[in-house]
Protein backbone atom coordinates (compact mmCIF):
# COMPACT_ATOMS: atom_id res chain seq x y z
CA UNK A 1 0.00 0.00 0.00
CA UNK A 2 1.30 3.46 -0.88
CA UNK A 3 1.64 5.94 1.48
CA UNK A 4 -1.14 8.25 2.40
CA UNK A 5 -0.02 11.44 0.41
CA UNK A 6 1.54 9.55 -2.36
CA UNK A 7 -2.29 8.15 -2.92
CA UNK A 8 -3.65 11.33 -2.78
CA UNK A 9 -1.01 12.72 -5.08
CA UNK A 10 -1.47 10.16 -7.70
CA UNK A 11 -5.02 10.49 -7.47
CA UNK A 12 -5.31 13.46 -8.38
CA UNK A 13 -2.83 13.45 -10.84
CA UNK A 14 -4.70 10.65 -12.32
CA UNK A 15 -7.62 12.28 -12.09
CA UNK A 16 -7.30 14.57 -14.91
CA UNK A 17 -7.61 11.35 -17.55
CA UNK A 18 -10.36 12.00 -20.32
CA UNK A 19 -13.35 10.53 -19.70
CA UNK A 20 -13.49 7.62 -21.66
CA UNK A 21 -15.71 6.55 -24.96
CA UNK A 22 -19.15 5.03 -23.68
CA UNK A 23 -19.03 1.31 -23.76
CA UNK A 24 -21.69 -0.63 -25.64
CA UNK A 25 -24.32 -2.93 -23.85
CA UNK A 26 -22.05 -5.79 -22.33
CA UNK A 27 -18.39 -4.13 -23.02
CA UNK A 28 -15.68 -4.36 -20.10
CA UNK A 29 -13.69 -1.72 -19.18
CA UNK A 30 -9.96 -2.43 -20.18
CA UNK A 31 -8.36 -3.92 -17.00
CA UNK A 32 -6.39 -1.75 -14.85
CA UNK A 33 -2.51 -2.00 -14.74
CA UNK A 34 -1.48 -4.29 -12.27
CA UNK A 35 2.07 -2.67 -12.03
CA UNK A 36 1.04 0.87 -11.11
CA UNK A 37 -1.38 2.94 -10.05
CA UNK A 38 -4.06 3.75 -12.29
CA UNK A 39 -7.34 5.34 -12.55
CA UNK A 40 -10.43 5.25 -15.07
CA UNK A 41 -13.40 7.17 -15.97
CA UNK A 42 -16.34 5.74 -17.71
CA UNK A 43 -19.33 6.95 -18.75
CA UNK A 44 -21.81 3.97 -18.57
CA UNK A 45 -25.95 3.85 -19.21
CA UNK A 46 -26.53 1.90 -16.23
CA UNK A 47 -24.80 1.91 -12.68
CA UNK A 48 -26.90 -0.18 -11.38
CA UNK A 49 -25.77 -4.32 -9.97
CA UNK A 50 -25.88 -6.83 -13.41
CA UNK A 51 -26.15 -3.57 -15.71
CA UNK A 52 -22.56 -1.89 -14.95
CA UNK A 53 -19.29 -3.06 -16.22
CA UNK A 54 -17.06 -4.86 -13.59
CA UNK A 55 -13.37 -6.21 -13.87
CA UNK A 56 -13.21 -9.46 -15.85
CA UNK A 57 -13.96 -12.71 -13.40
CA UNK A 58 -10.33 -14.27 -12.93
CA UNK A 59 -9.19 -17.38 -10.36
CA UNK A 60 -10.61 -16.29 -7.15
CA UNK A 61 -12.46 -13.27 -8.58
CA UNK A 62 -15.66 -13.39 -9.26
CA UNK A 63 -17.93 -9.54 -9.15
CA UNK A 64 -21.24 -11.24 -9.48
CA UNK A 65 -20.91 -14.17 -7.15
CA UNK A 66 -19.45 -11.90 -4.34
CA UNK A 67 -22.28 -10.25 -4.52
CA UNK A 68 -24.71 -12.91 -5.06
CA UNK A 69 -23.41 -14.45 -2.03
CA UNK A 70 -24.71 -12.13 0.12
CA UNK A 71 -28.02 -11.60 -0.80
CA UNK A 72 -31.00 -14.01 0.31
CA UNK A 73 -32.92 -15.89 -2.55
CA UNK A 74 -35.34 -12.86 -4.26
CA UNK A 75 -33.84 -9.85 -2.84
CA UNK A 76 -34.74 -7.33 -5.33
CA UNK A 77 -33.31 -4.79 -5.86
CA UNK A 78 -34.30 -0.99 -4.46
CA UNK A 79 -33.43 0.45 -8.05
CA UNK A 80 -36.39 -0.34 -10.33
CA UNK A 81 -34.33 1.87 -13.18
CA UNK A 82 -31.55 2.79 -14.86
CA UNK A 83 -29.47 4.90 -13.08
CA UNK A 84 -26.84 6.55 -16.08
CA UNK A 85 -23.30 8.07 -14.16
CA UNK A 86 -19.71 7.93 -14.13
CA UNK A 87 -18.01 4.81 -13.04
CA UNK A 88 -14.53 5.12 -11.50
CA UNK A 89 -11.97 2.35 -11.41
CA UNK A 90 -8.38 2.69 -9.08
CA UNK A 91 -5.68 -0.11 -8.88
CA UNK A 92 -2.18 -0.30 -7.95
CA UNK A 93 0.72 -2.62 -7.72
CA UNK A 94 -0.14 -5.46 -5.47
CA UNK A 95 -3.83 -5.75 -6.40
CA UNK A 96 -5.44 -3.56 -4.02
CA UNK A 97 -8.80 -1.81 -6.13
CA UNK A 98 -10.93 0.94 -5.70
CA UNK A 99 -14.28 1.54 -7.15
CA UNK A 100 -16.58 4.78 -7.49
CA UNK A 101 -20.00 5.00 -8.83
CA UNK A 102 -21.13 8.64 -9.61
CA UNK A 103 -25.21 9.06 -10.66
CA UNK A 104 -25.87 11.90 -12.88
CA UNK A 105 -28.43 12.96 -10.55
CA UNK A 106 -26.16 12.98 -7.49
CA UNK A 107 -27.78 14.42 -4.46
CA UNK A 108 -24.43 15.59 -3.31
CA UNK A 109 -23.56 13.33 -0.59
CA UNK A 110 -21.62 9.98 -0.65
CA UNK A 111 -22.20 6.25 1.41
CA UNK A 112 -18.87 4.06 1.58
CA UNK A 113 -18.99 0.82 2.25
CA UNK A 114 -16.19 -1.64 3.88
CA UNK A 115 -16.14 -5.04 2.52
CA UNK A 116 -17.89 -8.19 4.17
CA UNK A 117 -15.20 -11.31 4.01
CA UNK A 118 -12.32 -10.97 1.81
CA UNK A 119 -14.66 -10.48 -1.48
CA UNK A 120 -13.59 -7.79 -3.97
CA UNK A 121 -14.97 -4.41 -4.24
CA UNK A 122 -17.89 -5.88 -6.12
CA UNK A 123 -19.58 -7.78 -3.04
CA UNK A 124 -21.10 -4.84 -2.22
CA UNK A 125 -23.22 -4.18 -5.32
CA UNK A 126 -26.42 -6.03 -4.45
CA UNK A 127 -26.44 -5.16 -0.64
CA UNK A 128 -25.56 -1.64 -0.77
CA UNK A 129 -24.88 0.00 -4.17
CA UNK A 130 -27.95 -0.11 -5.90
CA UNK A 131 -30.02 1.16 -2.15
CA UNK A 132 -27.31 4.28 -2.41
CA UNK A 133 -27.82 4.93 -6.07
CA UNK A 134 -31.68 4.79 -5.92
CA UNK A 135 -30.98 7.68 -3.37
CA UNK A 136 -28.81 9.67 -5.38
CA UNK A 137 -25.84 9.28 -3.56
CA UNK A 138 -22.30 8.10 -4.82
CA UNK A 139 -21.17 5.03 -4.12
CA UNK A 140 -17.74 3.71 -3.40
CA UNK A 141 -15.71 0.80 -2.23
CA UNK A 142 -13.29 -1.51 -2.11
CA UNK A 143 -11.33 -4.58 -1.95
CA UNK A 144 -9.27 -3.91 1.30
CA UNK A 145 -6.08 -4.33 -0.57
CA UNK A 146 -6.71 -8.18 -1.01
CA UNK A 147 -6.07 -9.35 -4.73
CA UNK A 148 -8.89 -12.05 -4.62
CA UNK A 149 -10.58 -14.04 -2.14
CA UNK A 150 -10.34 -17.48 -2.77
CA UNK A 151 -9.41 -20.34 -5.25
CA UNK A 152 -10.72 -23.80 -4.70
CA UNK A 153 -7.95 -25.99 -6.50
CA UNK A 154 -6.25 -29.71 -6.05
CA UNK A 155 -4.02 -30.39 -3.31
CA UNK A 156 -1.09 -30.38 -5.10
CA UNK A 157 -1.46 -26.75 -7.46
CA UNK A 158 -2.00 -25.19 -3.77
CA UNK A 159 0.82 -26.48 -2.04
CA UNK A 160 2.84 -24.72 -5.21
CA UNK A 161 0.94 -21.56 -4.34
CA UNK A 162 1.61 -21.38 -1.11
CA UNK A 163 -0.43 -22.39 2.44
CA UNK A 164 -4.15 -23.31 1.93
CA UNK A 165 -6.52 -24.92 3.55
CA UNK A 166 -6.91 -28.45 3.15
CA UNK A 167 -11.40 -29.46 2.66
CA UNK A 168 -11.48 -31.83 5.28
CA UNK A 169 -15.31 -32.30 4.78
CA UNK A 170 -16.80 -34.48 1.61
CA UNK A 171 -19.36 -32.19 0.44
CA UNK A 172 -19.88 -32.33 -3.10
CA UNK A 173 -17.34 -34.79 -2.93
CA UNK A 174 -14.32 -31.84 -2.97
CA UNK A 175 -12.55 -33.96 0.18
CA UNK A 176 -12.52 -37.19 -1.77
CA UNK A 177 -11.23 -35.14 -5.12
CA UNK A 178 -8.26 -34.08 -2.72
CA UNK A 179 -9.41 -29.94 -3.02
CA UNK A 180 -8.06 -27.31 -1.32
CA UNK A 181 -8.95 -23.59 -0.82
CA UNK A 182 -6.11 -20.45 -1.15
CA UNK A 183 -7.03 -17.17 0.46
CA UNK A 184 -5.76 -14.35 -1.35
CA UNK A 185 -5.46 -12.41 2.17
CA UNK A 186 -2.94 -14.89 2.81
CA UNK A 187 -0.98 -15.84 -0.48
CA UNK A 188 1.38 -14.84 -2.31
CA UNK A 189 1.40 -12.37 1.22
CA UNK A 190 -0.58 -11.78 4.23
CA UNK A 191 -2.88 -8.78 4.23
CA UNK A 192 -3.37 -7.82 7.95
CA UNK A 193 -6.37 -6.40 9.29
CA UNK A 194 -4.54 -3.28 10.44
CA UNK A 195 -4.11 -1.94 6.44
CA UNK A 196 -7.72 -3.05 6.01
CA UNK A 197 -8.57 -0.25 7.83
CA UNK A 198 -5.75 1.86 6.77
CA UNK A 199 -7.14 1.01 2.84
CA UNK A 200 -10.76 1.89 4.30
CA UNK A 201 -9.48 5.61 4.86
CA UNK A 202 -7.84 5.71 1.44
CA UNK A 203 -11.22 5.05 0.42
CA UNK A 204 -13.27 7.44 2.04
CA UNK A 205 -10.11 10.34 0.63
CA UNK A 206 -10.57 8.68 -2.98
CA UNK A 207 -14.08 9.17 -3.35
CA UNK A 208 -14.20 12.55 -1.40
CA UNK A 209 -11.56 13.73 -4.14
CA UNK A 210 -12.91 12.39 -7.19
CA UNK A 211 -15.89 13.70 -6.56
CA UNK A 212 -14.70 17.25 -5.70
CA UNK A 213 -12.61 16.84 -9.07
CA UNK A 214 -15.97 15.46 -11.42
CA UNK A 215 -18.38 17.89 -9.19
CA UNK A 216 -16.74 20.08 -8.28
CA UNK A 217 -17.61 19.66 -4.23
CA UNK A 218 -16.75 18.26 -1.66
CA UNK A 219 -20.06 15.72 -0.65
CA UNK A 220 -22.35 17.47 1.75
CA UNK A 221 -22.56 14.10 3.83
CA UNK A 222 -20.26 11.04 3.66
CA UNK A 223 -22.10 7.91 5.52
CA UNK A 224 -20.23 4.31 6.23
CA UNK A 225 -22.45 1.09 5.70
CA UNK A 226 -20.44 -2.29 5.98
CA UNK A 227 -21.56 -6.06 6.70
CA UNK A 228 -19.03 -8.17 9.32
CA UNK A 229 -15.74 -7.57 8.39
CA UNK A 230 -16.91 -4.10 6.45
CA UNK A 231 -18.92 -3.66 9.62
CA UNK A 232 -15.80 -3.56 11.82
CA UNK A 233 -14.01 -1.32 8.85
CA UNK A 234 -17.19 1.17 9.85
CA UNK A 235 -16.62 0.83 13.39
CA UNK A 236 -12.57 1.46 13.17
CA UNK A 237 -13.44 4.37 10.82
CA UNK A 238 -15.69 5.99 13.38
CA UNK A 239 -13.11 5.62 15.97
CA UNK A 240 -10.17 6.33 14.08
CA UNK A 241 -11.10 9.12 11.16
CA UNK A 242 -14.25 10.27 12.01
CA UNK A 243 -13.19 13.86 10.51
CA UNK A 244 -14.17 11.77 7.24
CA UNK A 245 -17.54 10.63 8.31
CA UNK A 246 -20.81 11.60 9.15
CA UNK A 247 -22.16 8.35 10.97
CA UNK A 248 -22.33 5.20 10.30
CA UNK A 249 -24.59 1.55 9.80
CA UNK A 250 -22.80 -1.61 10.60
CA UNK A 251 -24.30 -4.99 11.00
CA UNK A 252 -22.87 -8.98 11.75
CA UNK A 253 -19.55 -6.63 12.68
CA UNK A 254 -17.33 -9.40 14.10
CA UNK A 255 -15.13 -6.73 17.45
CA UNK A 256 -11.46 -7.19 18.00
CA UNK A 257 -10.10 -6.91 21.41
CA UNK A 258 -6.19 -8.48 22.34
CA UNK A 259 -8.25 -10.33 25.52
CA UNK A 260 -10.97 -12.17 23.17
CA UNK A 261 -11.66 -12.56 19.60
CA UNK A 262 -12.98 -14.56 17.29
CA UNK A 263 -9.57 -16.65 17.60
CA UNK A 264 -10.93 -17.46 21.42
CA UNK A 265 -14.26 -18.31 20.43
CA UNK A 266 -14.25 -20.36 17.56
CA UNK A 267 -11.96 -23.09 18.68
CA UNK A 268 -14.66 -24.48 21.48
CA UNK A 269 -16.95 -24.63 18.78
CA UNK A 270 -14.83 -26.67 16.73
CA UNK A 271 -14.02 -29.15 19.34
CA UNK A 272 -17.48 -30.09 20.47
CA UNK A 273 -19.40 -30.65 16.99
CA UNK A 274 -17.65 -33.43 15.90
CA UNK A 275 -19.29 -35.61 19.18
CA UNK A 276 -22.14 -33.44 19.18
CA UNK A 277 -23.03 -34.79 15.12
CA UNK A 278 -22.28 -38.06 16.45
CA UNK A 279 -24.74 -37.96 18.47
CA UNK A 280 -27.43 -36.80 16.46
CA UNK A 281 -27.44 -33.81 17.32
CA UNK A 282 -28.21 -34.39 20.77
CA UNK A 283 -25.47 -34.49 23.22
CA UNK A 284 -26.02 -32.17 26.11
CA UNK A 285 -22.57 -31.79 27.19
CA UNK A 286 -21.28 -30.73 23.50
CA UNK A 287 -24.20 -28.11 23.11
CA UNK A 288 -23.47 -26.72 26.55
CA UNK A 289 -19.54 -26.17 25.47
CA UNK A 290 -20.82 -24.61 22.33
CA UNK A 291 -23.43 -22.25 24.86
CA UNK A 292 -21.10 -21.53 27.15
CA UNK A 293 -18.33 -20.71 24.80
CA UNK A 294 -20.96 -17.88 23.42
CA UNK A 295 -23.08 -19.29 20.85
CA UNK A 296 -26.76 -19.31 20.94
CA UNK A 297 -28.58 -22.45 21.04
CA UNK A 298 -28.72 -24.75 17.82
CA UNK A 299 -31.89 -24.66 15.34
CA UNK A 300 -32.65 -28.46 14.71
CA UNK A 301 -35.77 -28.90 12.00
CA UNK A 302 -36.86 -32.21 10.15
CA UNK A 303 -35.09 -31.76 6.92
CA UNK A 304 -32.48 -34.08 5.90
CA UNK A 305 -30.65 -31.88 3.95
CA UNK A 306 -30.34 -29.17 6.82
CA UNK A 307 -31.02 -30.64 10.29
CA UNK A 308 -28.86 -28.46 12.22
CA UNK A 309 -28.00 -24.64 12.29
CA UNK A 310 -24.73 -25.04 14.00
CA UNK A 311 -23.98 -27.84 11.77
CA UNK A 312 -24.75 -25.78 8.76
CA UNK A 313 -21.70 -23.30 9.84
CA UNK A 314 -19.78 -25.96 10.62
CA UNK A 315 -19.68 -28.84 8.12
CA UNK A 316 -22.64 -28.78 6.07
CA UNK A 317 -22.32 -26.06 3.58
CA UNK A 318 -18.92 -25.27 2.00
CA UNK A 319 -17.09 -22.99 2.83
CA UNK A 320 -17.06 -24.41 6.16
CA UNK A 321 -17.10 -21.33 7.21
CA UNK A 322 -16.39 -21.69 11.00
CA UNK A 323 -13.34 -24.38 10.16
CA UNK A 324 -12.45 -22.19 7.32
CA UNK A 325 -12.88 -18.68 9.48
CA UNK A 326 -10.50 -20.17 12.25
CA UNK A 327 -7.89 -21.20 9.84
CA UNK A 328 -7.36 -18.80 7.86
CA UNK A 329 -7.08 -15.55 10.26
CA UNK A 330 -5.41 -17.48 13.14
CA UNK A 331 -2.91 -17.52 9.99
CA UNK A 332 -3.34 -14.15 9.37
CA UNK A 333 -2.98 -12.58 13.07
CA UNK A 334 -0.93 -15.17 14.71
CA UNK A 335 2.81 -14.98 13.86
CA UNK A 336 3.11 -17.96 15.95
CA UNK A 337 0.68 -20.31 14.15
CA UNK A 338 1.72 -22.63 11.31
CA UNK A 339 0.08 -24.85 8.73
CA UNK A 340 2.83 -27.25 7.07
CA UNK A 341 2.24 -27.13 3.33
CA UNK A 342 2.79 -30.90 2.46
CA UNK A 343 -0.54 -31.09 0.85
CA UNK A 344 -0.48 -34.51 -0.53
CA UNK A 345 -3.78 -37.00 0.23
CA UNK A 346 -6.71 -36.78 3.10
CA UNK A 347 -8.56 -38.90 3.93
CA UNK A 348 -12.06 -39.52 4.85
CA UNK A 349 -13.33 -39.76 8.19
CA UNK A 350 -14.92 -43.51 8.10
CA UNK A 351 -17.68 -42.58 10.16
CA UNK A 352 -19.59 -39.71 8.27
CA UNK A 353 -17.46 -38.55 5.39
CA UNK A 354 -19.57 -35.75 4.61
CA UNK A 355 -20.14 -33.83 8.19
CA UNK A 356 -17.33 -35.49 10.27
CA UNK A 357 -13.91 -33.84 9.74
CA UNK A 358 -11.37 -36.31 7.84
CA UNK A 359 -7.42 -36.48 8.19
CA UNK A 360 -5.42 -34.36 5.77
CA UNK A 361 -1.73 -34.74 5.42
CA UNK A 362 0.50 -31.83 6.62
CA UNK A 363 0.79 -30.80 10.47
CA UNK A 364 -0.08 -27.62 12.10
CA UNK A 365 -3.60 -25.97 11.54
CA UNK A 366 -4.03 -28.37 8.67
CA UNK A 367 -5.08 -30.57 10.60
CA UNK A 368 -8.54 -29.86 12.11
CA UNK A 369 -7.90 -31.19 15.49
CA UNK A 370 -4.96 -28.60 15.57
CA UNK A 371 -7.91 -26.06 14.74
CA UNK A 372 -9.93 -27.33 17.58
CA UNK A 373 -7.38 -27.02 20.26
CA UNK A 374 -5.57 -23.78 19.24
CA UNK A 375 -4.82 -21.13 21.53
CA UNK A 376 -4.12 -17.86 20.14
CA UNK A 377 -0.43 -16.77 21.05
CA UNK A 378 0.78 -13.63 23.15
CA UNK A 379 1.85 -12.49 19.68
CA UNK A 380 -1.64 -12.92 18.40
CA UNK A 381 -3.11 -10.59 21.07
CA UNK A 382 -0.28 -8.07 20.49
CA UNK A 383 -1.12 -8.31 16.94
CA UNK A 384 -4.66 -7.50 17.65
CA UNK A 385 -3.51 -3.87 19.24
CA UNK A 386 -3.11 -2.54 16.28
CA UNK A 387 -6.57 -2.90 14.86
CA UNK A 388 -8.80 -3.10 18.30
CA UNK A 389 -11.99 -1.79 18.64
CA UNK A 390 -12.53 0.74 21.60
CA UNK A 391 -15.91 1.82 21.36
CA UNK A 392 -14.81 5.60 21.12
CA UNK A 393 -16.72 6.02 18.35
CA UNK A 394 -16.87 9.84 17.41
CA UNK A 395 -19.75 9.73 15.30
CA UNK A 396 -23.48 8.51 15.29
CA UNK A 397 -23.65 4.90 14.92
CA UNK A 398 -26.63 2.07 14.11
CA UNK A 399 -25.28 -1.49 14.48
CA UNK A 400 -27.80 -4.40 13.75
CA UNK A 401 -26.64 -8.17 14.96
CA UNK A 402 -28.62 -11.36 14.32
CA UNK A 403 -29.50 -13.29 17.24
CA UNK A 404 -28.76 -16.69 15.59
CA UNK A 405 -25.39 -15.64 14.19
CA UNK A 406 -23.56 -18.44 14.79
CA UNK A 407 -20.09 -17.09 13.21
CA UNK A 408 -20.04 -13.71 14.99
CA UNK A 409 -22.27 -14.03 17.91
CA UNK A 410 -23.96 -11.11 18.90
CA UNK A 411 -23.63 -11.85 22.73
CA UNK A 412 -19.48 -10.59 22.61
CA UNK A 413 -19.37 -8.79 19.07
CA UNK A 414 -22.73 -6.89 19.43
CA UNK A 415 -24.07 -6.41 22.58
CA UNK A 416 -20.04 -6.29 24.10
CA UNK A 417 -19.52 -3.04 21.92
CA UNK A 418 -22.40 -1.89 22.53
CA UNK A 419 -20.95 -2.17 26.31
CA UNK A 420 -17.58 -0.69 25.11
CA UNK A 421 -19.11 2.19 23.59
CA UNK A 422 -21.18 3.15 27.10
CA UNK A 423 -17.93 2.53 28.83
CA UNK A 424 -16.31 4.98 26.43
CA UNK A 425 -18.57 7.55 27.26
CA UNK A 426 -20.16 7.47 24.01
CA UNK A 427 -23.56 5.14 24.20
CA UNK A 428 -25.71 8.55 22.99
CA UNK A 429 -24.40 8.09 19.62
CA UNK A 430 -25.48 4.39 19.36
CA UNK A 431 -28.09 2.71 18.99
CA UNK A 432 -27.82 -1.90 19.03
CA UNK A 433 -31.29 -3.41 17.16
CA UNK A 434 -30.83 -7.32 18.15
CA UNK A 435 -32.83 -8.76 15.14
CA UNK A 436 -34.37 -11.91 16.01
CA UNK A 437 -33.75 -14.77 13.80
CA UNK A 438 -31.18 -13.17 11.84
CA UNK A 439 -27.89 -15.22 10.78
CA UNK A 440 -24.70 -14.31 9.51
CA UNK A 441 -25.23 -15.18 6.25
CA UNK A 442 -29.04 -13.52 4.82
CA UNK A 443 -28.60 -16.27 2.55
CA UNK A 444 -29.06 -19.10 5.03
CA UNK A 445 -32.67 -18.25 5.30
CA UNK A 446 -33.04 -20.31 2.52
CA UNK A 447 -32.21 -23.81 4.88
CA UNK A 448 -35.42 -23.20 6.79
CA UNK A 449 -35.07 -22.92 10.63
CA UNK A 450 -37.00 -19.64 10.99
CA UNK A 451 -34.49 -17.82 10.19
CA UNK A 452 -35.24 -14.11 8.70
CA UNK A 453 -32.52 -11.51 6.40
CA UNK A 454 -31.00 -8.83 7.80
CA UNK A 455 -30.54 -6.68 4.62
CA UNK A 456 -33.81 -4.42 4.76
CA UNK A 457 -32.99 -3.86 8.65
CA UNK A 458 -30.03 -2.19 7.48
CA UNK A 459 -31.83 -0.46 4.85
CA UNK A 460 -34.08 0.68 7.45
CA UNK A 461 -31.50 1.63 9.76
CA UNK A 462 -29.77 3.90 7.31
CA UNK A 463 -32.93 6.20 6.61
CA UNK A 464 -32.45 6.25 10.16
CA UNK A 465 -29.17 7.26 10.52
CA UNK A 466 -29.94 10.16 7.77
CA UNK A 467 -32.88 11.65 10.39
CA UNK A 468 -30.31 11.51 13.25
CA UNK A 469 -27.44 13.59 11.06
CA UNK A 470 -29.70 15.76 9.24
CA UNK A 471 -32.96 16.34 10.99
CA UNK A 472 -31.76 15.40 14.81
CA UNK A 473 -33.75 12.28 15.26
CA UNK A 474 -32.88 10.91 18.64
CA UNK A 475 -35.07 8.24 18.73
CA UNK A 476 -33.26 4.63 20.70
CA UNK A 477 -30.18 6.75 20.87
CA UNK A 478 -28.23 5.04 23.91
CA UNK A 479 -29.94 1.96 24.02
CA UNK A 480 -29.66 -1.98 23.23
CA UNK A 481 -33.49 -3.38 22.10
CA UNK A 482 -34.44 -6.65 20.29
CA UNK A 483 -36.42 -6.28 16.77
CA UNK A 484 -38.42 -8.53 14.75
CA UNK A 485 -39.27 -6.08 12.01
CA UNK A 486 -37.34 -3.50 9.83
CA UNK A 487 -40.86 -1.18 10.17
CA UNK A 488 -39.63 -1.03 14.59
CA UNK A 489 -36.44 0.97 13.07
CA UNK A 490 -38.53 3.24 10.86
Amino acid sequence: MIPREAFLRATAAMLGLAVMPRPAPGDQPPTPDPESPTATVHSVRDLRFGQAPTIPAAPGIDPAGDAYALMAPGTRSPAAHPIPGKLLLYSEAGGRRHLLRIPDRWNGSLVVAGTPGTRSEFANDGIWSDFALARGYAFASSNKGIPYNAVVEPLADAAVHGVAYPIPFDVDGLESKQMAIRAGVLTPQRIGIASWNDDFGHLIEFARLTLRVERGALPVRTYAVGLSNGGAQVRSALENFPELLDGGVEYAAPRWTPERSLLDLLPPFLSAMPGYIESGFADPVASKAIQDAGFPADVRQSDAGHPSLWCDYYSNVAPFYNDLTLFVYALLIDPEATATDALTATTPNPRNPRLLPGTPSGDGLAQPAARAAYTPSSSARDTIVAFAHTGAIERPLISLAGTRDILVPADFHAVGYAQAVAAAGHEKLHRLYLIREGTHFDSFAAFGYGLQPQLPFAWAAFDQLVRTVEHGETRDLGTTQTISAPSEIE
